[in-house]
Parts: C-alpha cells; structure tokens; sequence
C-alpha cells in the first residue's frame, strides 16, 4: 500500500477548521478542552483537520468519516472510514505534518535550532558510527542539523515499532544506516522550513509527498543487528 505525508500552516489549518463539536470524537474533545493554551489548543485542532482530510484523500470517504481515539499518551487509533488504516501527527510551531498509510508508520519533525548542551546531547543519542554516517548521508556539515536529523529520525521509529524513550534515544535501541534507496529503507527525511522531517515506515516505495524534494533514504535497526559498516 501507500504511504501519503502533507504538511499544512497551524494558523491557516485552525482558522479552517469548523467548530470541534461537529467532527471530532469525544475522547478528541476532551483532550482539546484539557489544554490550556491556545497554541496548544491551535496545533490539536490543527494537526487532527489536517488528518482528517489526509486519510478521505488517501482512502476515500469524507472527513467526517473517519474517527480518532485515543489516550493522550499514545498514538491516534484510526476507525469509521471501513479501510484499516495507520496515522501519525507531529507539529513544531506553526508546522503541523500528517502521515497515513495501511502499515504502522511514525512521523517526527523537529526545528534546527541550537541549544545548550546540544553538542554532548548528540553524543549521548548517537555513537561514533551513527554520527559519522549522519555526517556524510544527511549530507551537511552543520552539527545541528546533523542532530536534527538523528533526533527525528529515532523518534520516528520509536513511534512507527514502540518503545521507551530512554531505551530508544540514550540506550541505543535503534541504529541509524544509510541506505541507497526507498528499495532498502524504512526511514526517510526531508529539510523543509528549517525542520527536519523524519519518516519511519516499511511502505516507502510507494510513497506520496506532495510538494516535497526528494527525501534521503535511511535503515533503523534493532541494536545488535546493525550492519557492519
């Protein structure tokens, strides 16, 4: 099957919106009600609405036909639209993305930005191996954007296989390889507005990015079981 990703403006998706009580589900309505910002607030609303029409594009149906439940602390389940169907939403600012496809998948988006303590916390998520492939596949000599992408990049794939986030980011539960290909990846990213924009998913070679360049292709693996290189 394919995989679709579309990315959308907070502002401009909120704005467009129609009022919550007409299309989302209850659990949906009582995590909107429980935020207290209205950015916050903005990027559900946002970050759902452009889900919503995601999944009708992608599968068909409208966008009151599809429903999302679940618990704040875990992915949305998909239901209502008759096709089984996977979903992951990331927002940073004012930069919302939505992937949807029939396998499992997971998305992350991160700003590159500098921080204190960026440089030992880049060390502590990734090994001597890993940064030296970031380096030279990711192709750019800027370190935060080398961390971007590695951040991005296991987020991603905890969200697409589970996990814990200790485990995955400071126990190196996944490595990051390079691949030629979406033939030999199950992960992708992409530069877009100062952001990295992680993919993490085994349905790359069929995959619809409208608007976006051609991404770089990457392998996540289990600890252990990574390639020598």
């Amino acid at each position: 099957m394919t995989t679709w990703l579309r990315l959308g403006s907070v502002t401009e998706l909120a704005a467009q919106a129609p009022d919550a009580q007409s299309w989302m589900s209850e659990g949906e309505l009582a995590r909107l009600a429980a935020k207290q910002s209205a950015r916050r607030r903005d990027q559900f609303v946002a970050g759902r609405w452009l889900a919503r029409g995601l999944l009708a594009e992608a599968f068909g149906g409208a966008r009151r036909d599809w429903i999302l439940t679940g618990g704040a602390e875990s992915p949305p389940v998909v239901s209502g639209g008759g096709v089984p169907a996977k979903l992951s939403i990331s927002h940073s600012g004012d930069l919302v993305a939505c992937a949807v496809g029939g396998a499992a998948l997971g998305l992350d988006l991160e700003p590159c930005r500098s921080r204190k303590g960026l440089e030992a916390l880049y060390g502590a998520i990734t090994t001597d191996l890993e940064r030296a492939t970031l380096a030279d596949h990711s192709a750019t000599p800027d370190p935060v954007q080398q961390f971007a992408h590695a951040w991005t990049l296991k987020e991603a794939g905890l969200k697409c296989h589970g996990g814990g986030l200790f485990a995955t980011m400071l126990g190196h539960g996944l490595t990051i390889e390079a691949a030629s290909g979406a033939q030999d990846a199950n992960a992708c990213t992409w530069l877009h507005d100062n952001h990295v924009i992680a993919l993490c998913s085994d349905e790359l070679r069929a995959m619809i990015a409208s608007g976006m360049p051609v991404p770089r292709f990457w392998r996540l693996v289990p600890s252990g079981t990574a390639t020598l290189q």
